[in-house]
């Protein structure tokens, strides 16, 4: 599953990109407003990587309702089992995209979701679908961890996307 990138303007922001140092503790100071910490980038990862995760599985589950229905329902499992991280990811990705982009409107930031999940996903075939079932039997093996490895994976993909604190 592929990722698209995030809105170009924060990597063009004052203080994007290479330069600053993140602060001993990854605080926020002049230069790194405009981008994500550590800490940041792996809840963005997070946050993406359940999106794109559980919309392939939608499709999938609509292209192949035998095996696709499952894998939908395990992720939605998974899901309750796991909302605290989840929530806990999702609010520090909040945060540091309401300091990266204040004057971005919530209706806004759900445009902006919605096209991560749906246009950045895959159209689905058999082999996406194998490859999205396998994530799941890794999260169902592995719960948190299994889907924190997956999220890494992600978060590889993203590091061209994400203004990362340097």
């Amino acid at each position: 599953m592929l990722l698209v990138a995030a809105p170009a303007p924060a990597q063009n922001a004052p203080g994007a990109g290479p330069g600053g140092p993140a602060g001993a503790a990854g605080g926020v100071n002049a230069r790194n407003r405009y981008c994500f910490n550590e800490k940041e980038a792996e809840a963005e990862s997070e946050v993406r990587a359940g999106m794109l995760l559980r919309e392939v599985l939608r499709r999938c589950a609509r292209y192949d309702p035998v095996g696709g229905q499952p894998a939908l329902d395990s992720w939605y499992k998974f899901d309750r089992e796991n909302g605290e991280q989840l929530r806990t990811a999702v609010a520090m990705r909040s945060g540091a995209l309401k300091r990266i982009y204040p004057n971005r409107t919530a209706q806004e930031q759900w445009d902006n979701d919605a096209s991560i999940a749906t246009r950045a996903a895959p159209e689905v075939d058999a082999g996406v679908c194998k490859a999205a079932y396998d994530v799941v039997e890794k999260i169902k093996a592995e719960a948190w961890q299994g889907f924190k490895y997956y999220a890494k994976l992600q978060q590889k993909l993203l590091v061209t996307d994400i203004p990362l604190c340097r």
